[in-house]
């Protein structure tokens, strides 16, 4: 079961890691109407449009493993967002995954994977 408390600080912190990296986060929590399901955040990064995954864990337990993104629910939430949306056609999106691992009440490790959908070569 997913902690909403932990998860919200967790969208917060991802957001201002994201603005702190010079991206311009356009929406948190983002969800299609009717839908329980959401995209925690979603940002460019200069031309490129970046649906960001969110996991987090309270503890020293290590980070939430990146295999528990759906991969199909995120591509799909991303073309209901696309859909809706007046975006540019041509726009350049991206996947990408923030994982927190909470150390304390007022720190956490932050790991970023950009990309996270690419195959390796």
């Amino acid at each position: 079961m997913k902690d909403n408390n932990l998860f919200e600080k967790a969208v917060k912190a991802s957001a201002r890691y994201c603005e702190l990296k010079g991206y311009e986060v356009v929406e948190q929590n983002w969800s299609p109407e009717g839908s329980e399901e959401s995209i925690p955040l979603i940002a460019y990064e200069d031309d490129t449009l970046v649906f960001i995954d969110v996991k987090a864990r309270n503890g020293l337990d290590g980070f939430v493993p990146e295999s528990e993104t759906d991969r199909e629910a995120m591509e799909i939430l991303a073309a209901k967002y696309l859909a809706q949306t007046d975006l540019e056609s041509n726009v350049e999106i991206r996947f990408d995954i923030i994982s927190l691992m909470v150390v304390r009440e007022d720190r956490a490790m932050l790991k970023h994977h950009i990309n996270a959908f690419s195959v390796a070569a």
